[in-house]
C-alpha cells in the first residue's frame, strides 16, 4: 500500500474534506455521491457533484431537482486509507445467465462461505420481485440466516473517498474494460472496497434502483469484486444491498459495524487488479481455488 500523496492531505490543517451530495425531487431520491478531497481540489468535485446530481437519468421528466451538499472536513488521524478490492466481470447476454452464475457461486462456488448461500439467494430474490422498497440501505445477513436491518431502514455505506490521479486511472481504464460504467462503476468499487475492508463481512450482493442501470456486483471477502450485467430487467425501479457476516456477533458489534461503514472515513490511496471480462465457468474455477 502506498501512502496518500501530498496534494491529497492539507499542509495547513492535516485533514480532508469529506463532501456528499444528493439529488432529489420531492421524497423521491435521484443521485448521490462523495468523496475525501484536499481543500485545493474541493471547490472542483463540488462542482462535479452537483452536475451530476442535476444530470441524474433518473429525472425523466426533467423537473428541477433539490440538491443538498454537505461539506465536513476529516482530521488526518481519522482516516483509513485503503486498497481497491480486485476486478472480475461476468461474460453474461442475458439476465437468466446472471442469476444462474450467481446462485452457483451462492450455492458451492465460493467454498469459504459461512453465511448460508441459499438463504442469501431467496433474500437476493426478493430484493429484485421489489419487497422492502422502505429500506435506503444495506441489511445484514448472519450465519444462522437471519436477517438483520440497522437503523430500521439500513445502514447507508458512506464516509469514503478515492486520492484524484487514482481517480484518473480508472477513469481511463473503464473506458475500454468490460467494468465500463465510468463513475458509476468507481463508487461501487469504493463501497464494495470499504464493506470488505472491516473483518466481519464476507460477501456483499448489490444491485442499483436505477431502472436504466441493470448491472450489479458480488464482493467476496479473499476474492475481489465482480461485475454482474443484467442482473435484473430493465425499468424495474428496485435494489438492495446485502451483506452477510462470517460470525453470529451480538447486537453492539453490529453497531460498531455500522458505524464503520457509515462515518469512518476510508480513502483508497491504492487500487487491485482489473482482470479481462470472463464465462462463468472460468470464474466459478477462480473462485473455487479461492
Amino acid at each position: 500500500m502506498t501512502a496518500p500523496d501530498t496534494e491529497s492531505l492539507s499542509k495547513k490543517g492535516g485533514h480532508l474534506y469529506s463532501v456528499r451530495m444528493r439529488a432529489f425531487i420531492n421524497d423521491h431520491h435521484l443521485s448521490g455521491g462523495e468523496d475525501l478531497v484536499s481543500r485545493n481540489a474541493l471547490g472542483e468535485r463540488v462542482l462535479a457533484l452537483l452536475e451530476q446530481g442535476l444530470t441524474s437519468s433518473k429525472n425523466s421528466e426533467s423537473l428541477p431537482p433539490s440538491l443538498n451538499v454537505r461539506i465536513e472536513p476529516v482530521p488526518e488521524t481519522d482516516i483509513v486509507p485503503s486498497v481497491l478490492l480486485p476486478v472480475y466481470c461476468l461474460e453474461s447476454g442475458s439476465h437468466e445467465e446472471t442469476l444462474s452464475f450467481l446462485r452457483m457461486v451462492l450455492d458451492a462456488g465460493f467454498p469459504r462461505l459461512t453465511v448460508p448461500g441459499k438463504i442469501l439467494f431467496g433474500h437476493f430474490l426478493d430484493i429484485l420481485g421489489g419487497s422492502d422498497q422502505r429500506l435506503s440501505g444495506a441489511t445484514f445477513i448472519l450465519p444462522s440466516g437471519k436477517k438483520i436491518t440497522p437503523e430500521q431502514t439500513g445502514v447507508r455505506v458512506s464516509h469514503f473517498g478515492i486520492v484524484p490521479h487514482l481517480r484518473q486511472i480508472l477513469l481511463k481504464e473503464a473506458a475500454t474494460h468490460p467494468a465500463g460504467a465510468g463513475r458509476r462503476f468507481i463508487e461501487a468499487l469504493q463501497i464494495a472496497s470499504k464493506i470488505m475492508s472491516h473483518p466481519v463481512p464476507e460477501i456483499e450482493v448489490c444491485v442499483s434502483d436505477n431502472p436504466e442501470y441493470t448491472t450489479g456486483y458480488i464482493a467476496l471477502k479473499g476474492f475481489g469484486y465482480i461485475r454482474l450485467p443484467h442482473i435484473k430487467l430493465a425499468g424495474k425501479a428496485w435494489g438492495g444491498r446485502l451483506i452477510g457476516l462470517s460470525s453470529e456477533i451480538p447486537a453492539s458489534l453490529q453497531s460498531e459495524l455500522s458505524v464503520y461503514l457509515s462515518r469512518v472515513p476510508v480513502l483508497f490511496v491504492d487500487r487491485s487488479p482489473l482482470f479481462p471480462s470472463e464465462n462463468a465457468i472460468a470464474l466459478l474455477e477462480r473462485l473455487k481455488k479461492g
